[in-house]
């Protein structure tokens, strides 16, 4: 350890969780059998309250991970055009991230970190930077089940059992909220399940300072748009990034509430605003400087429009301009609506996700 370490290292004042709950969303948490989480929210500070926008994994894990909006870690979407490369590429690399994460933060206590997650994709963006690292789908666990999200429970459990954690970090799967609605049977068992697992958690230590909260909502989509083919008619040549594309097709089929586009030609600027706007299904289409104002976006990240939908739709590349579908996704403010939860200490705010982390409150003293 280094001599500045050293001067601030102290042991931690109990065992922390921070825990994030993919896909939540509040009418989940509403319609759920989860008796633990809810003594929980009424023993300690529960507000519904907002994620990052868009409201996609990987921008939300990076949030939490760092406790700094998109605009300070960079990460804006699970994809997004890197002009180095000069194509579209996934952020799923600690080389994305530009803000230091809790991990490296809570070392220089002297504390013992780790993450453990559903998706290796959050472990190579967040989590390499704690002493313990693992993930469900590193390990061979099958990524399209639920107990995938069980499996990171249960190995939680192990580690915060272990005289060498002191602050874990949890992040679970969403497949079963892209797969069932809240009332379906399948998800409630699922999130029954799940809230056996977190009472053994908080059954092994009475001390625990507990951090929760979900990354989005989910919704079902009935129409799905190709802004790409809506610009096309207009005369428009662009590029369009589904920011919600990753290698999880079979989650999402990469249509998400929210798409970013870059236009050809400058001059044609407005008239592609113009189009994507009348467009029905498209709710708001926002400049870049907009976007990055609104939402905290780092703007180099983004693109010259970020396109909004509405509750029902879905935006992505399909064969047509627009199709009837019926794919339960997220990505649009419709799904930033989100369960917060602090236990065991009492926040000074707690408005959104980042208001979980960013002041590392666990690292105060008393």
């Amino acid at each position: 350890m280094s001599s500045a370490a050293g001067l601030l290292a102290k042991s931690p004042r109990r065992k922390v969780l921070i825990c994030l709950i993919d896909g939540l969303g509040l009418d989940y948490l509403a319609k759920s059998d989860m008796p633990t989480l809810r003594h929980l929210m009424r023993a300690g500070t529960y507000r519904e309250g907002r994620g990052m926008m868009p409201s996609l994994t990987n921008v939300n894990n990076a949030s939490l991970a760092t406790g700094t909006f998109p605009e300070k870690h960079g990460v804006t979407a699970n994809t997004f055009f890197d002009p180095a490369l000069g194509k579209v590429v996934e952020m799923a690399d600690r080389k994305y991230l530009l803000a230091p994460t809790i991990f490296e933060s809570a070392h220089l206590r002297g504390w013992k970190t780790a993450f453990i997650g559903a998706k290796d994709k959050i472990r190579t963006l967040v989590g390499t930077s704690a002493h313990t690292s693992l993930s469900a789908e590193n390990e061979g666990v099958p990524m399209y089940e639920a107990a995938n999200s069980y499996w990171v429970l249960k190995q939680g459990r192990a580690a915060l059992r272990r005289k060498d954690v002191d602050l874990l970090y949890l992040t679970t799967s969403d497949y079963m909220m892209h797969t069932y609605a809240p009332e379906e049977e399948p998800s409630l068992a699922h999130l029954h399940e799940l809230d056996k697992h977190l009472a053994g958690i908080v059954d092994d230590h009475p001390k625990l300072e507990l951090y929760l909260c979900a990354d989005h909502g989910m919704n079902t989509k009935q129409v799905a748009i190709n802004p790409a083919r809506v610009l096309s008619e207009h005369g428009i040549g662009a590029r369009v990034v589904a920011a919600i594309a990753d290698k999880h097709k079979l989650h999402h089929k990469d249509l998400g509430g929210s798409i970013y586009i870059d236009v050809e030609r400058p001059e044609q600027m407005q008239e592609a605003r113009q189009a994507l706007e009348e467009e029905p299904g498209i709710e708001a289409v926002l400049t870049r400087a907009e976007a990055s104002q609104r939402f905290r976006l780092l703007p180099e990240r983004t693109g010259d429009l970020f396109v909004l939908a509405d509750r029902d739709t879905a935006l992505g590349e399909i064969p047509r301009r627009r199709v009837n579908i019926r794919v339960r996704t997220h990505g649009s403010l419709h799904e930033s609506q989100i369960p917060l939860l602090v236990y065991g200490r009492r926040p000074e705010v707690l408005e959104n996700s980042v208001d979980l982390t960013a002041k590392r409150p666990w690292e105060e003293s008393g």
